[in-house]
């Protein structure tokens, strides 16, 4: 039986991100066990999900070494389109994320289900493939090895499944099917790193093939914590010390920002009247991107004469409820920006993007019409129309960076002005009333 614990704390909103920072940096090491959810935002589909694999293809007859063993050749009719697929998807947010906190020194290793490569292709380099993977295919006759290059050639050459080129037997590929035990020094290594973690973080995986399934109990029963990011339920829900229902890319681009050194000092210039013509131009762009209804130009640099950050804030109206597919992320990545999901703010989708390693775009994606997209128009609109109330906003920010360092800390300092200025934007004589409920 699974060990008791406290009940998870279930979070889908503003807090998701930041108590999932605090258990990556309060509790290591972190280890990190993912499965097919994390891959899907690089266009591969699942395996157990309603619209999963599984439910076109009868894995007895795919994925076991017996249906290798009696029909290669049709095994190989599955995997051939899958291996194409594999060697051109690229690694999403969630694999540069977990890349990322193991170059800041906040996990150990990845122990992955996946057979795609992508947390390699991403950066990180203490993996554990207990699955196996494409990297190479076996003769099972000869004892061949062939590169996922060599694979992908024969394939592209032959008419049907790759062959060994010494003694012509169909090659098996790299992966564990389903009858086979899984390698020995992987899943090894895999039981030590969960037995050793202070924290087991659970990405995208079902947690229904065993013996990984299992290795969540590894490290309750070892007095480490577990926290999950998937959007079903898994068996170790309930004894989870965090379950997050978002996408695996939206909440630990979100962890991964809360984590950085937030050290750099805030700039606050003059106004550039060389803003509004850069926003049109990036406006247009993110348009594009996101298919958006309407971009807008807000914050600070939308109004002439406040002085401000240097950082161009657009407003991006989606139709619907704001909701952004992978396709259009990989889009908005093509521009620079990265994505955070949320961040803090429930039905805003936000992006970031830097140059030269300053801080100077957000894109900030929400209903069009919307209550958010009324508010940022609102404050835009009353300091435009009140001089006097930007003259005061400016010497407020200017106060703010100068005694404070780091994002965070300047944001805290105007955060309560901030507040009481939106108050009187949105009550002010003149707004257009708000749409019926």
């Amino acid at each position: 039986m699974p060990r008791s614990g406290t009940l998870a704390a279930v979070m889908t909103e503003a807090a998701t991100g930041e108590r999932l920072a605090e258990l990556i940096r309060e509790r290591q090491p972190v280890v990190v066990l993912t499965g097919a959810g994390v891959s899907t935002e690089s266009g591969i589909p699942d395996f157990r999900s309603p619209t999963g694999i599984w439910t076109e293809f009868d894995p007895r007859e795919y994925a076991t070494l017996g249906a290798f063993r009696a029909d290669p050749e049709k095994v190989w009719r599955f995997y051939a389109p899958r291996f194409a697929m594999l060697g051109e998807a690229r690694p999403n947010r969630a694999h540069r994320a977990l890349a990322e906190l193991e170059r800041m020194g906040l996990v150990r290793a990845v122990v992955t289900q996946n057979i795609d490569l992508l947390h390699e292709r991403a950066g990180s380099r203490d993996v554990v493939e207990v699955h196996g993977s494409i990297r190479v295919s076996h003769c099972l006759a000869c004892g061949a090895e062939y590169p996922l290059a060599e694979v992908e050639r024969l394939l592209s050459a032959g008419d049907g499944a790759p062959r060994c080129e010494r003694c012509g037997t169909v090659l098996k590929p790299g992966v564990v099917f389903f009858d086979e035990l899984l390698p020995e020094a992987a899943i090894d290594r895999a039981l030590a790193l969960a037995r050793e973690a202070a924290l087991l973080l659970v990405v995208g995986s079902s947690l229904e093939v065993h013996p990984v399934a299992g290795l969540p109990q590894e490290t309750l029963d070892a007095g480490g914590a577990v926290a999950v990011v998937n959007r079903d339920p898994t068996w170790v829900d309930p004894h989870a010390a965090l379950v997050v229902r978002e996408s695996a890319g939206d909440a630990l681009a979100e962890a991964v920002a809360r984590l950085r050194p937030d050290d750099e000092s805030v700039e606050v210039v003059e106004h550039d009247p060389a803003w509004a013509e850069a926003a049109a131009a990036e406006a247009a762009r993110v348009t594009e991107a996101l298919e958006a209804v309407a971009v807008e130009h807000v914050g600070s640099t939308a109004v002439p004469g406040l002085a401000a950050k240097p950082v161009l804030d657009l407003l991006a109206g989606l139709p619907g409820d704001a909701h952004v597919r992978p396709e259009q992320i990989g889009a908005m990545e093509e521009l620079g920006y990265e994505c955070l999901g949320e961040f803090g703010l429930p039905g805003r989708i936000f992006f970031y993007k830097d140059t030269d390693g300053r801080r100077t775009h957000h894109v900030h994606a929400v209903e069009h019409g919307g209550d958010q997209w009324r508010r940022h128009l609102a404050v835009r609109d009353y300091l435009r129309a009140h001089p006097d109330e930007a003259a005061r906003y400016a010497a407020v920010k200017g106060a703010a960076a100068a005694r404070t360092a780091g994002r965070e800390a300047y944001w805290e300092a105007k955060s309560a002005y901030v507040e009481e200025l939106e108050r009187r934007a949105l009550s002010a004589p003149g707004r257009p009333p708000d749409p019926p409920s």
